[in-house]
């Protein structure tokens, strides 16, 4: 950043525009307005561009350092800032602005871009859980709200575990002297989910409650399983 540019800025035009109308009148030479209007532009212009440029960096340095400085207080904390402490550090963040830019500020630019910088300031401070440092943070938080849970349940002696299953049942023709069952454990070994296979040969029988002449060959049903265990 240049230091001191709005002023820099402000006497170049100046200088630039002076030195124009002492040649112009050395040589004589009245009728010039359009020439000097066009060199006054083209400066502007460009000047004006490199204050934007220098903004635009102050602007980006300031987002930075605000989001680093929410980051940090979040896990200090370890929870979301309350929104009066967002803000106050947004207000930190634009007094600094204001500060910096004016420096940079040529007398004849109007516009210090203050409201685009305070929106994307404004934003992120209250979108910071949206972001990817402050998405990692949420779920640091829940794996440790979840630890802190299982330690106090493990504390009261009594714990309730659910796992998933399938049972699948077939049914072959017969008058129901056969049954056979099996189950087998599948899946993590700290939450295994369990497959049940049967085999009964009624399959020749009335099925009575469903009044069916013979029950399905086969039936797949979900299963449920609650385990309670005391310590």
């Amino acid at each position: 950043r240049l230091r001191s540019f709005g002023a820099r800025a402000t006497a170049l035009l100046e200088r630039t525009l002076g030195d124009f109308d002492r040649k112009a009148e050395e040589r004589g030479l009245t009728r010039c307005h359009r020439e000097r209007e066009e060199i006054e532009r083209r400066l502007k212009f460009q000047l004006h561009a490199i204050f934007l440029a220098q903004r635009s960096t102050i602007e980006e340095a300031l987002y930075r350092q605000l989001k680093k400085d929410i980051l940090r207080r979040m896990r200090r904390v370890g929870r979301e800032l309350p929104v009066w402490e967002k803000l106050r550090l947004l207000h930190i963040a634009m007094r600094a602005y204001d500060a910096q830019v004016r420096d940079l500020l040529p007398s004849f630019v109007e516009s210090t871009e203050r409201d685009r910088a305070q929106r994307r300031l404004s934003y992120l401070q209250w979108a910071i859980h949206e972001t990817p440092e402050g998405k990692e943070l949420k779920e640091k938080w829940k794996a440790e709200r979840l630890k802190q849970m299982s330690t106090v349940r493990q504390a009261t002696g009594l714990s309730v575990s659910l796992s998933r299953g399938l049972r699948l049942m077939l049914r072959p023709a017969g008058l129901g002297n056969l049954k056979i069952s099996a189950r087998h454990a599948v899946g993590p070994p700290h939450n295994p989910n369990e497959v049940s296979v049967g085999v009964f040969n009624d399959g020749s029988l009335v099925d009575v409650y469903k009044k069916q002449s013979a029950p399905p060959l086969f039936k797949l049903q979900p299963t449920i399983g609650i385990e309670l265990s005391a310590s």
